[in-house]
């Protein structure tokens, strides 16, 4: 019987982690098209928590931790997580897994320059590409006057122990404030090294030297750290906001359906989400459903860009509520999209109240 073709356009995290299915779906055929080579794009880490949808990627990750800090100047919270750790994973090392898995499943790859005209997907001598499901993961465009989250580190080499490495700093917001919503962002990869990124939320991007002297003055100030070698530049723009485009007779999938928390900035998390999603749908012959996140929750995420956009003096405080209110566990549950209306509950009870208000309005008038 002939088998059914279900074709993928782009081969980057959404597209492979939906081909590395194609061998547990043996009525379809899977088609990649893609102009990118993974080993052309700078290798960086996707960070995530493990819960059911992330078991392939929890069990490939180069690191996990079960414990994760917020600080501010005030407050020093630490979450312990039992069942659900933060895990991190290199983008190639996860490709390159998916690409194995989606190559025994004989999934064709085809090396592709894709243009779209009258919302026909076609391939470079002008193929219109056609099969039962089409899914694209190609970028979307980011709008204009959007909140931004925009980072730039590296991974830290110090000759002496100083590294807390059972400990992740997920937020430190004892840094300068001046450009914006402002954190260091530090994965202890071992006692004497470090991923560390200096993070803003913005909508507008700094210098390289703004980032690489916060680094610099944090580790000196809290680490005493004045002499490391560097290795492993990062950086990278997620857009704070819900991307999500509609397309006729296709799918879109990872940041271009909408796999991206606004509030949050977490992707990997979202787009694994998505694609076991899929894969069920397909599995159990359903309507394919690409929809990630409740609409509840992107409507509070909307009231929470709001408050950080008009209050963002505030950022510090808020996180670390958010952090006092419930445990690790809820905490990676809450990030991942997977809570029940207590933890909404408990969250919301703890925020400051009058600035929300005023930001539920704004949002409501729109």
């Amino acid at each position: 019987m002939k088998k059914k073709q279900i074709n993928i356009i782009g081969a980057g995290c959404a597209g492979l982690s939906l081909a590395r299915f194609s061998n547990e779906l043996k009525e379809y055929q899977f088609n990649v098209f893609s102009e990118k080579k993974i080993e052309k794009t700078k290798d960086h880490y996707w960070g995530f928590w493990k819960n059911s949808f992330t078991e392939d990627a929890y069990n490939n990750a180069n690191c996990t931790w079960s414990k994760w800090s917020i600080i501010t100047n005030e407050a020093h919270e630490v979450l312990t997580a039992k069942k659900h750790p933060y895990c991190i994973i290199k983008r190639k090392k996860w490709l390159s897994y998916c690409q194995k898995k989606a190559i025994k499943g004989k999934t064709n790859f085809f090396d592709e320059n894709i243009s779209e005209v009258n919302n026909l997907l076609l391939t470079s001598n002008k193929k219109h590409i056609a099969g039962h499901h089409t899914f694209d993961s190609r970028p979307p465009p980011i709008p204009s006057n959007t909140l931004l989250q925009h980072f730039e580190g590296y991974v830290i080499t110090s000759k002496n122990n100083i590294f807390n490495p059972e400990i992740v700093r997920l937020m430190d917001f004892r840094c300068d404030q001046s450009k914006g919503i402002h954190f260091i962002y530090l994965l202890p990869l071992s006692k004497k090294s470090a991923l560390v990124e200096s993070t803003l939320f913005s909508k507008n991007i700094e210098s390289s030297d703004f980032y690489f002297n916060s680094i610099k003055i944090y580790l000196k100030k809290y680490y005493d750290l004045t002499k490391f070698s560097m290795k492993d530049f990062e950086k990278g723009i997620i857009p704070m906001n819900d991307l999500s485009m509609k397309s006729i007779g296709r799918y879109n999938i990872g940041m271009r359906g909408g796999a991206i928390r606004p509030s949050s900035g977490y992707a990997f998390i979202y787009i694994q989400k998505q694609i076991n999603k899929i894969i069920k749908n397909l599995i159990f012959k359903e309507k394919i459903n690409t929809k990630v996140h409740k609409n509840f929750d992107l409507f509070m995420d909307r009231i929470f860009l709001m408050v950080l956009d008009l209050y963002p003096e505030k950022a510090p405080k808020i996180f670390l509520k958010l952090a006092q209110a419930i445990n690790g566990d809820e905490m990676a549950m809450f990030m991942s999209g997977e809570f029940k209306a207590s933890i909404w509950f408990k969250i919301i009870m703890s925020m400051p109240k009058i600035c929300f208000i005023k930001a539920f309005y704004k949002v409501i008038i729109r």
